[in-house]
């Protein structure tokens, strides 16, 4: 797993094997076989990981008794932290994850539900009209983040850190105002 993570992120996806990944981590092709079907299995398997790893800690962040924006702000936090902690697994979920199988695409499909069905639950607070649909809202919200957080990690935003999770909130805020106003 670590010599899929190291090399995907640095060589990319389309530029790594499964004997680079071997050679990389010093194994035999059988380990691999005992442990994955295919290079697109590995990146499934990170990808989980990921995703794991940071709804776990959006979820951490969304259930504390802070006010509805401090946790979005929190949780939006978290999601912009992963790639600056970890570049590597930011490439990887960013990046390269699109470019993969369809094994990766179906964890991220289920990571972007996990991480949607976290925003769900906050668009649910306060929420006076029941017509309306927070589940599509919470989609939208995870994927124009996602973008943002893509081209700001590609380079074609620049703004700090602190900046883009402003601009998550903003976005955030936005849908719970028109969600949260009475008729």
């Amino acid at each position: 797993m670590e010599s899929g993570l190291e090399l995907f992120s640095s060589r990319g996806y389309a530029h790594t094997s499964i004997s680079s990944v071997l050679r990389h981590a010093g194994i035999k092709d059988r380990y691999f076989a005992e442990s994955f079907c295919s290079l697109d299995d590995l990146m499934a398997a990170l990808m989980r990981d990921i995703y794991e790893e940071q709804v776990t800690r959006c979820a951490e962040a969304i259930g504390t008794d802070e006010s509805l924006r401090e946790r979005a702000r929190n949780m939006i936090d978290v999601i912009v932290g992963l790639p600056l902690e970890d570049p590597r697994k930011g490439r990887i979920k960013l990046a390269e994850s699109l470019g993969a199988g369809p094994l990766t695409a179906q964890e991220r499909r289920l990571g972007l539900e996990r991480m949607s069905g976290l925003v769900d639950f906050l668009l649910r607070e306060g929420l006076h009209d029941p017509g309306i649909d927070t589940a599509a809202m919470s989609v939208a919200v995870v994927g124009a983040v996602s973008e943002m957080l893509l081209s700001w990690f590609n380079g074609v935003l620049d703004l700090s850190r602190d900046a883009l999770v402003d601009q998550g909130l903003l976005l955030f805020e936005a849908v719970t105002e028109h969600l949260s106003s009475p008729g």
